[in-house]
Parts: C-alpha cells; structure tokens; sequence
C-alpha cells in the first residue's frame, strides 16, 4: 500500500513539494485540485492543494475540503453532520471525529494547502470508499454564497481519491474461513491481506477484529477464534484454561512510538524533531497534574538541554492512550522501570520534578494506563482504541472533551504504533535506551527497528520474544505480532489447511513492500523459519485434545463475568467466558489497575463479525452442582428450560384472576359412619 509519510511532520509548506509533480495550469484563472497521494490510500492523512482560487482575506474566502462520493451532486453525497454541512474536524467544531476542514487559506498568488484524514469504508461506512468504489475530495471557497439545494457550492471542483484493496471489496460469506481477534498493531496489515487472499485461484476468507493482545489471547485460548494475535505470550494462569495446544507464529515487526503534535511558540512552524529519556516520558505520564501532566515537561533540565533550537510551548496536555489493556503500554512502561532515573522520579526522589501524589510508588510494567487522578477525572482520559487517540493528536484535539487549547501554548503527545502514526503523518521522538545517560537517541525507522529486532530477549517460553529495553545501540520499543495457531483439538482438515495458508501467505507474500504497510519491517528469515514451522504442527495435528481435562472451579473471578465497559464493545460482540478488561495482568511482571471510563467507540469493524453468547450465573452453578459432569448438564437445563416455559402462561393466567386452581380438600368423617 502507498502510504502518504510525512504529512504533518513537515508542515504544510514544505509537504506541497511532494505533488509539485502533478498537473498545474499555466493560466492563473484555471482552477486545480490535486491529492497527494491519491492512490492505495488507506485510513490515513493527505495533502490537498489548490490553484486559482480567490485569496483569503481575514475570513472571506478560506477553503473548506470534505471527503465525498465518485461524483457529488450536493455536500449530501459529502461526509457531513446532521445539519448537512461538512463534518468539520475539531477544534473547529462538529463530530469530533470529523475529518473535514473550513479553514482553509488561499494565499495572493490563487494556491494554498491543507492536510486532511480520508477514511475507507470500513472507517466511514457511509461512503463507501474502497477500491472497487472510488470517492473524491471536494474544496470550495467560503464566499458567502448561498447553495442551492441539491447543489454543490458554487466555487466546488474535486479530485479523485483511490483506494487500496480492503476488506470491503471482498466477497461477502457467511462465516470466515479464518477468524482472527487480537492486537491493534497487526490490524493494517491484516485488513490488507485479507483483501489480497479473499479472491483469486485459493480464496481465503479472513476475518480480523482489532481489540488488544489480552484478548487476543483470551478469545484464542478459550475457542472463541481460531487464530490470536498478540504481541505477548500467554501466562501459565491463561493457558490453565485453553481448550488447545498452541504454537507462536510471527506476523509482523514494529514498535511501539512516543508521537506528538506541537507547534513552535515564535515561528508557529510544526516541530518535528524530538528527544526523550525514560525519565522524561515518566514525567509526561506522571507529573502533578493540574493543568495535566508533564504540564512542566518543557521547562525540565533535561528536555531543555537535550532539545535545542526550538520555541516550545509553555503546556503539554495529558498524552492520548489507550484506555483497554493493550501490548504497548506493556512495552513502554516496561522501559521506563528499567531506567534508573524514570525510577526515582515515580518514587518521588526526583528534585527537578516532583511526582503526581496519586501516582507516587506505581508499579511498572503495566498493560494498562489508568486515571488515579480524581482532580482530573475526564481531562487524563485514556481512550478505547488506537484509532480514537490518533484521530485526536492528528486534530489537535486534547484527549479531554470540553478542553480549550492553542497551538504555540499547548502541545499534544500520544502513545501508539509506528504504523499508524506513520499513516497520520505524524512526528515521533527518537528514544534513549534505559540506563543509558550518554547513549544515542534512535528512531523508530527501519533501521532503528531492525537493530531492535536483533537485540530482542527470548521470553521463558523459548519462542517469543521482547524487546531489550537497555540495549544502547537498537530502538527500544520494537515488538513482534504473533498469531496464536492451534496444534491440537481442530479435527477439520480444512480448517488446518485454512490456518496454514494464513500463515504461509503471513510469513512470504504479505512480507513483500505492495503487501507491507510503510513502517513495518519484513520479517527476518529467522522468524519466517518460525512460521513453518508453527505451519507444519497446525497440520499435523491429529485433532484430538491428549491432555486431561481441566476440573471446574467453583470460585467466581471477575474475568467470569465478561467484558467491562472499557473495552471496545463495537468490533465484536460479546467475546464470552474469561473476557474481562480488568484483573491480574497477563503479561510477565505487570499490574493491572481499572482504566478510565471510555465510550465504546468502534476500533475498526471486522469484515464479517462474530459474536458468542456470554457467560450465564445459572448455567455456572448448575455445571458446579452437576460436579462438572457435560453429559448431564445439556438434558437438565432443558428440562428445566420445558419446566419453565410450561408454568410461565399458568403462573400469568392465575396472577390475572383468568385461572383458578382448586385446592383439593380432604374429606371430613362422616358422623354414625362405621370405620
């Protein structure tokens, strides 16, 4: 897929160099509208630039740019609100997941310059936006102007957008072939190869939902999907109640990024270069935070002597993150324990920084950000989902609702995976390995992530691995995406061969640059080595489930009862048993605490959804009185089922006086009767 790298990281001035090559009119009265790019495009941010428009003085004449259909007629075929005007993207107003802008400016010479989101379908199902249905961007000037209806502004022109193969473009069918669930940073390469496998000589119907590695790997060893994706292995408490055997079979390479949204105080330029120690992130997550944390994170020694040469803002908000457990949280507090400093300052030693009281002691690694803050519950608000946060460091929008902020007083920082903030355009700090107070500052580019991936540790399970958080020579957030195979327990032949040839696509085709999103890194022959052989012993398996079962526990854990509110509700339903957002952590040394409130905004939508029934008290205390025994179980809950549905209408015919049941009475001895 062609994706659009440096959008906002460079401004708007020097991105409209990366279409100078498209067509421009030599007659300064002719009007142009140009994308870049405009091809195998993806949920992601573009550039768009204007010719022969009328300058913009003050507000007359600023540009507004929507996402529309191939061919508009009016702003109703337009990503628009309720009122039928365009979507405008925060802090301008409306859905604040909005992607449309009205602030354009057209300078003297007739040309300007905006970046903006476009969406696919699967992000804005009301377009349809996909390969086999182009959609346009449509721009027009703000001139005061009435409409007519069912028309478009007079001043409107488009241009075509293209999009890259996706899950919509494929054949609808019942069920999936495959179904896979599980971390976020995999869903860009899934949802494109789930594209390229759904036709063609071996069709293959995969189905991916985005939520989280815990419940990936929850989902996965339950029997809920076939195919986990997780960026951790499972912990013995996990697998204690899998219903399979598994093998750990690498999909992608990437990392986890400190992205950021500021603008120069005095040149009001966009800054793209940054530098960050553990200690550093640490105050951004943890410092007192009135106002938001890390709010004195530009006035502190270190940042001040490790980044010169710019005017920063006074301010930094609370940093976007997710709110659901998740792998990336893992990986960076996992860095910021291993540093010394980050250490002290969290324990409240640090001089130059104090600590956040509700904060002070935490322990880290965790898979989970909290709000322990209650002064400012609902201004450090973690957020299901990756996409919701970096929507809302791409707009500029603070993670808080109801929060007024300026660009040149206020920064924004998120914390996410590269290939999404590489998709949005957005600038990523370079990172200092922990413990390393002389080490360099790497980036999270290929090479970076390729240093990464040789310095990582094997976890105790001798296959997955984790990265090495003190390596001074290698980027210190890169993780692997594995997707949980079953090795026993699948008797359907074609399902084997449906999970093996996932995996053989994973491991060789979907390894290629036209298959890879930009920022992953291929695979190393090693971890395609893994591949096979997870592969082989997916088909090899016999189908039969050789260990004993597990005996049934009466006790009841919060992870019997479902799914909590924090995670994302909207890509599937129900996930079932051993589904809970919150408890221990599942991750080797981590703390899980409760996440902040989140709305259940969906991540992605899968292709096809998939929904199990929940856990039910009932059934739960029937398998416990039954001692566990299946057998019986099923013919007793529909006895009692028949049971049920037989005295329902009596008992309601009896409570409404239609019924009367007459008592039998006993007969009285009848007086001079011989007995």
């Amino acid at each position: 897929m062609l994706v659009f790298i440096t959008i906002v990281a460079v401004g708007v001035a020097t991105l409209a160099t990366a279409i100078a090559g498209a067509p421009r009119s030599s007659a300064a009265t002719q009007r142009t509208l140009t994308v870049g790019p405009a091809a195998g495009l993806v949920d992601q941010a573009v550039l768009v630039h204007w010719t022969g428009f009328t300058p913009t003085s003050g507000a007359a004449n600023t540009v507004t740019v929507v996402q529309c259909k191939a061919a508009p007629v009016s702003l109703a075929d337009c990503f628009v609100g309720p009122d039928g005007q365009p979507d405008i993207r925060p802090p301008a107003g409306g859905d604040p997941n909005g992607s449309a802008l009205q602030d354009g400016v057209t300078g003297a010479d007739g040309t300007g310059a905006a970046v903006m989101e476009v969406r696919p379908s699967l992000d804005l199902p009301v377009l349809g936006c996909s390969e086999a249905s182009p959609c346009t961007v449509l721009a027009f000037e703000n001139n005061g102007q009435p409409t007519a209806p069912n028309a478009l502004p007079s001043t409107a022109i488009t241009a075509p957008l293209h999009f890259a193969p996706s899950p919509s473009d494929c054949p609808r069918v019942g069920t999936p072939d495959v179904a896979t669930l599980g971390e976020e940073s995999a869903a860009p390469a899934l949802y494109g190869w789930s594209a390229s496998v759904c036709t063609g000589a071996k069709p293959l119907a995969l189905d991916y939902t985005a939520k989280g590695s815990p419940e990936g790997r929850r989902n996965f060893l339950v029997g809920n999907v076939d195919v986990g994706i997780s960026s951790m292995p499972a912990t013995p408490e996990e697998k204690h109640a899998a219903v399979r055997d598994l093998a750990y079979a690498p999909i992608d390479l990437s990392a986890v990024v400190v992205a950021f949204n500021v603008t120069d105080a005095v040149t009001k330029q966009r800054i793209t270069d940054m530098n960050l120690t553990p200690r550093l992130v640490a105050i951004l997550l943890a410092a007192p935070q009135f106002g938001g944390p890390g709010k004195a994170l530009f006035q502190d020694p270190e940042f001040v002597a490790l980044n010169p040469g710019h005017n920063w803002p006074q301010n930094t908000q609370p940093p976007a993150l997710r709110a659901e457990r998740n792998a990336d949280a893992y990986v960076l507090t996992n860095w910021i324990q291993h540093d010394s400093a980050a250490r002290k300052f969290l324990d409240g030693g640090d001089a130059a920084a104090p600590v956040d009281p509700f904060w002070k002691g935490i322990t880290y690694p965790t898979d989970v950000f909290e709000s322990r803050d209650p002064n400012v519950q609902g201004v450090y608000n973690p957020r299901t989902g990756t996409v919701q946060n970096v929507r809302r460091l791409f707009n500029f929008q603070p993670p808080g609702d109801g929060v007024t902020i300026s660009a040149g007083t206020d920064a924004l920082f998120g914390v996410m995976d590269v290939v999404t903030a590489t998709q949005f355009g957005l600038p990523m700090a370079k990172l200092r390995s922990a413990d390393a107070p002389n080490g360099a500052f790497i980036a999270p580019d290929a090479a970076g992530i390729k240093a990464g991936s040789g310095a990582m540790k094997t976890n105790p399970d001798g296959v997955t691995k984790q990265a090495d958080p003190t390596n001074t020579t290698a980027y210190p957030l890169v993780k692997i995406d594995y997707a949980m195979v079953p090795t026993t327990g699948i008797a359907d032949s074609v399902k084997r061969a449906h999970i093996a040839q996932f995996l053989d696509f994973a491991a060789g085709p979907g390894q290629q640059p036209a298959a890879l999103p930009a920022a992953y890194v291929p695979l190393t022959p090693d971890l395609q080595a893994q591949d096979a052989k997870a592969r082989d012993a997916v088909l090899a398996q016999s189908g039969v489930d050789p260990r004993p079962p597990v005996a049934p526990t009466a006790t009841t854990t919060a992870a019997d009862q479902g799914l909590s509110g924090n995670v994302d509700s909207g890509a599937t339903g129900t996930l079932g048993a051993n589904s809970s957002a919150t408890g221990s952590s599942s991750l080797p040394g981590g703390n899980v605490g409760t996440a902040a409130a989140a709305p259940s905004t969906p991540v992605r939508p899968a292709a096809t959804r998939r929904s199990t029934s929940s856990p039910n008290g009932l059934a739960a205390g029937l398998r416990n009185f039954l001692g566990g025994d299946h057998q019986l179980f099923l013919p007793v809950l529909f006895v009692l089922g028949a049971v049920a549905l037989i005295a329902g209408p009596i008992m309601t015919l009896v409570s409404q006086g239609k019924l009367r049941l007459r008592r039998r009475r006993r007969a009285a001895p009848v007086r001079g009767a011989v007995s």
